[in-house]
């Protein structure tokens, strides 16, 4: 597992033709698409987000958000995903690529009804949502506005 954090990070791994130089913050991490991660990526996404200081049911949306994203990338992509969070402003940029050759996934043995509403989670908790297929992957991103809180207001202050 890899982790980057930069102000302005590569996103040729998620797009070529998109652009998140102009955030505040923001996080790249990049691992196989496994499902034993996903929680990892859950836990990630929580500690990142009490550290921007974005909290409450914001963040619980937020990590929502990219656990649907992740548990997709697992069950109908490639080998690895690339998880993306930018900060700007009042909007939290989150963003799952799959790149790499195709993996086989294995689904358990769940009830029908316990599947196919990932996308429509996503859609409802975000305010905006693009799907991007390609050859080499897809990309779905997706926007959700936030009020990070101030170090005052009973948050932590990372530092």
């Amino acid at each position: 597992m890899s982790v980057i954090d930069t102000r302005c990070p590569s996103v040729s791994a998620l797009s070529e033709t998109d652009s998140v130089c102009e955030v505040q913050q923001s996080a790249v991490l990049t691992l196989p698409s496994q499902a034993m991660l996903v929680g990892a990526v859950r836990v990630f996404t929580a500690e990142l987000l009490q550290r921007w200081r974005i909290g409450g049911e914001e963040q619980e949306a937020a990590v929502l958000i990219l656990d649907e994203m992740a548990t997709n990338a697992v069950q109908h992509g490639r080998s690895r995903m690339t998880l993306l969070l930018a900060l700007e402003d009042d909007v939290l940029r989150i963003s799952v690529a799959d790149s790499g050759p195709r993996t086989r996934f294995e689904a358990p043995a769940v009830d029908p009804d316990e599947h196919g509403r990932g996308t429509g989670i996503v859609e409802y908790l975000a305010d905006r949502v693009e799907i991007h297929p390609g050859s080499d992957g897809c990309l779905i991103s997706a926007w959700l506005r936030v009020k990070p809180h101030s170090a005052g207001a009973g948050e932590p202050d990372p530092a």
